[in-house]
């Protein structure tokens, strides 16, 4: 189950990458990425592929690592969505875009979310 849970995490990614609009020097589009990310890796961790916790951050944080972003700074950033989603109960912008990416678990077609990505 696992190998499906990449296979999907990284098809959503290579489908952002792909996208005109990715900037990877854009700080502010890397993180509304990873969070958005992380919900999408949740779900589909979770809900389809019943995966524990702590392989749904690594899957997040190999996907986040393959662009070029800093394994430093993409484990502080999947810490960062963890807390803000199962911690803190915020309502926040974050847990906004963690919930956008953990909705879309369950589509084949991801395309809508991609956009998301940049909309917001």
């Amino acid at each position: 189950m696992e190998e499906l849970a990449k296979e999907k995490i990284e098809t959503f990614k290579n489908l952002v990458v792909a996208n005109e609009n990715w900037d990877l020097n854009d700080e502010l589009m890397c993180q509304v990425f990873g969070f958005t990310l992380f919900g999408y890796a949740l779900g589909v961790g979770r809900f389809t592929c019943f995966l524990d916790v702590e392989d749904i951050h690594e899957l997040t944080i190999e996907q986040l690592t393959s662009l070029g972003i800093g394994t430093t700074y993409a484990k502080g950033m999947v810490q960062r969505a963890f807390d803000v989603f199962f911690n803190n109960g915020e309502e926040s912008f974050l847990f906004q875009l963690i919930e956008i990416g953990q909705s879309f678990f369950s589509l084949d077609d991801v395309q809508e979310l991609v956009e998301l990505v940049f909309i917001n």
